[in-house]
């Protein structure tokens, strides 16, 4: 007589495990988008800038500013291609691994990029004789500001603008780059390169 097997219970319904993967992809896109981008900053400059003896003039939230769509795109795009939420913890839960996270995945953008759109719709011209009045939501949200305020200097750039760049257009340039990454990582698009660079030798 065979042993019976164990056999674990699937998920109900896809909605059971696609909406918690959805939740966590996104928080990996904010993720990115809020902390990880601006710790590589902080590290480069705590780290790599005085052992390379690399003179600059540029402080870090300057220069984090200054390539905010570089140091936003390469950690998300990177997330999304090794798809990190395989190594989440199994304290996720069981119904959410019994889903395929191709398709939460592959919408990780729309979060970031509705609330950039809702915010867009609500902006209006800053009447303020400093920062102008004739500026366009597109320029405001995309023509990233290459100075942040300080406390010695608190308009050098428009305070409420970075603000919305840092926390409104940097998670949709992850969220993008984030499912970008798992479409590349999908194809197999660095292994057929690798492959591909392999045979040309």
């Amino acid at each position: 007589m065979e042993a019976p097997s164990i056999a674990f219970p699937e998920a109900k319904a896809p909605w059971f495990g696609v909406i918690p993967a959805f939740a966590l992809h996104t928080a990996i896109v904010y993720t990115c988008a809020l902390r990880i981008s601006g710790y590589l900053v902080g590290r480069w400059f705590a780290w790599f800038v005085p052992v390379l003896h690399i003179s600059t003039d540029v402080l870090g939230p300057d220069w984090y500013l200054q390539h905010l769509e570089l140091v936003t795109i390469v950690p998300a795009l990177a997330a999304g291609y090794i798809n990190v939420v395989r190594f989440a913890p199994a304290i996720v839960g069981r119904p959410i691994w019994d889903v395929r996270f191709d398709s939460a995945i592959n919408w990780a953008w729309s979060i970031p990029t509705l609330i950039l759109l809702y915010r867009m719709s609500q902006y209006h011209a800053p009447s303020s004789v400093l920062f102008g009045s004739s500026m366009t939501a597109i320029k405001y949200f995309f023509d990233i500001q290459k100075t942040a305020p300080t406390w010695a200097n608190p308009f050098a750039s428009d305070p409420v603008r970075v603000v919305a760049q840092m926390f409104v257009t940097a998670p949709f340039y992850a969220g993008v780059a984030y499912s970008a990454g798992a479409l590349l990582s999908k194809h197999e698009v660095l292994t057929k390169l690798v492959t591909f660079e392999k045979h040309e030798e």
